[in-house]
């Protein structure tokens, strides 16, 4: 049961009547500062602001007065928030305390706030909001699964070098006692001879490490990806380290579009001032918009990454202040000028048979602008699109 709870990716907690809080799990021990010691002995009321407090005694003072479910939202931080709170009953049947959920709401409130406002200004379809809607579900659905794939993950990870090394001292030991029948060429184990187990075991087991590694840093990047830490901050970024990230979670769909996928990436980029797993979101979406706008897989699509000094023409209105450059070049059907004003518009789409939400590049611009950034279209149809992305390198980065 604990290790179901602890799946769990919202703040799950459980309180008696005056706060004392009895159980919680991974993420309200995260949320709430909560450590091992607390558990029976410290108050949630000691781990929240007085007026947030205040709230949600009143509301758990309906649950005792009607015994039964309540919720309620209330703002902190900045974020919307929304409190779900159960009656608890012990062996007696009277109530004894109280389960506790806390998730936050921002996300779903905008989406709404997005789709009042666009439909009375009728830009936008309910078969585009709800599919809006259920991306942001999503988010919350994937960060759950990779915590729980995370786990199995961790005792592959962890036995896997404790194998390579035993092995190592049990080959040692077999050696050492068993010399003359191991010459023998008719020995067989497992349809190898001795000398090809010696050579493919140890390649077999590093093969599972080198294989959970890559799970775990694929796990780890989709949790900060579908789970955005709200108050990330801006550190010192390598913008091709953050592309080859990105391209871990394409490696299925590009294949699908295109054989013919090309990255140029300047190993001289200065660094830029950044949030990781937001600009991951940023190539992501371009290299999608990309590989959807081809018609047959023998199209290419070009990656590339470039300092500003290496092309002083490529873009309009520079300054003294060098620029890190992202360019993604696709060979598509390209877009007509009418259209290409739109590209940014929320909910405007062309790719309605492929359930597109009109969302990507409205979002992609946001995160460009947050960095700073600026972000170009160039296109015509029939030959194609090129979009060009700049961000301002730190000094000395």
């Amino acid at each position: 049961m604990d290790k179901l709870v602890n799946s769990i990716d919202l703040p799950l907690f459980l309180i008696d009547g005056m706060g004392t809080v009895l159980k919680a799990n991974l993420a309200a021990m995260e949320r709430f500062s909560l450590e091992q010691r607390d558990i029976g002995s410290t108050t949630i009321w000691e781990k929240i602001p007085f007026t947030l407090a205040s709230e949600w005694k009143k509301e758990i003072s309906k649950v005792i007065q009607k015994l039964s479910f309540q919720r309620f939202q209330f703002d902190h931080d900045g974020r919307i928030k929304e409190l779900f709170i159960w009656p608890a009953f012990g062996q007696d049947k009277r109530l004894d305390s109280f389960a506790l959920i806390e998730k936050d709401i921002t996300d779903n409130i905008h989406a709404l706030e997005l789709h009042r406002r666009f439909k009375d200004n009728n830009e936008c379809t309910d078969h585009q909001i709800l599919h809006a809607s259920t991306l942001i579900n999503l988010g919350t659905l994937v960060a759950g699964m990779a915590h729980e794939i995370n786990n199995p993950n961790a005792f592959i990870t962890t036995n896997a070098p404790l194998l390579e090394r035993l092995w190592e001292d049990f080959l040692a030991i077999i050696y050492n006692h068993m010399d003359d029948r191991l010459q023998n060429p008719d020995l067989m184990v497992g349809g190898l001879t001795i000398q090809e187990l010696r050579e493919t075991v140890p390649k077999l087991l590093r093969g599972i490490t080198e294989g959970a590694l890559r799970i775990d840093t694929i796990v780890k990047s989709l949790r900060s990806f579908s789970r955005p830490d709200p108050h990330a901050a801006f550190v010192p970024v390598c913008l091709n380290s953050v592309i080859r990230t990105a391209l871990l979670f394409l490696s299925n769909e590009i294949p699908k579009a295109t054989h013919h996928f090309y990255t140029h990436l300047d190993n001289s980029l200065p660094k830029i001032a950044a949030i990781p797993q937001r600009l991951e979101q940023v190539v992501i979406n371009l290299i999608l918009n990309a590989c959807q706008a081809l018609t047959h897989s023998d199209q290419t699509i070009i990656l590339e990454t470039k300092n500003r000094f290496e092309d002083e023409t490529e873009l309009k209105d520079r300054t003294s202040r060098a620029t890190v450059i992202l360019k993604v070049t696709d060979q598509g059907s390209g877009i007509d000028s009418q259209t290409l004003g739109k590209v940014f518009d929320p909910f405007f789409t062309t790719k309605m048979e492929i359930k597109g939400t009109g969302l990507g590049l409205t979002i992609t611009r946001k995160i460009v602008k947050e960095h700073h950034g600026q972000i170009s279209f160039k296109s015509r149809p029939g030959a194609g699109t090129s979009v060009t992305v700049e961000f301002p390198a730190m000094e000395g980065g």
